[in-house]
């Protein structure tokens, strides 16, 4: 028997009960991150999007700015109650950079919904900023959109 053949059995063995660590790019969580936000936004899910939106959430689109969670998803909560429901919601051209804690995704958004029975459609670009948190959840702090 060789010398390295118990060392190679030894090996096997402590791989096969070592615990499976693969670790996703940072830039792969955010961008699955955006997508869950999407999701959320498309099904007016409230409470999906609370999970990944941070208190200080600070929202520029339009020339109007909205700070604070609860003022961003209660609209949401209330759209959904009034039976609105969004028929398209793409995210396209999605870049996502991370700078340590921080990460910056930028994308071509396209949207449209029904509320009170009046179609309503909207289109531009999009810069969300977002924080890693202490256990390792990214959760979004800063939206700006524009047309």
């Amino acid at each position: 028997m060789s010398p390295s053949l118990p060392l190679a059995l030894v090996t096997l063995a402590l791989l096969q009960h070592a615990p499976a660590q693969v670790r996703a790019e940072p830039e792969a969580v955010v961008s699955a991150t955006l997508q869950e936000l999407r999701k959320g936004e498309l099904f007016l899910d409230a409470d999906r999007l609370a999970d990944r939106i941070a208190a200080s959430f600070t929202v520029i689109e339009g020339g109007y700015r909205v700070s604070g969670s609860f003022a961003y998803l209660e609209p949401i909560r209330r759209l959904r109650e009034r039976g609105g429901q969004v028929k398209e919601l793409r995210f396209e051209q999605v870049v996502v950079r991370v700078y340590g804690a921080s990460a910056i995704a930028s994308y071509r958004y396209v949207k449209s919904w029904k509320d009170s029975g009046v179609r309503h459609t909207e289109e531009g670009w999009s810069s969300d900023v977002f924080e890693l948190r202490d256990d390792g959840a990214w959760i979004l702090v800063h939206r700006q959109r524009g047309r």
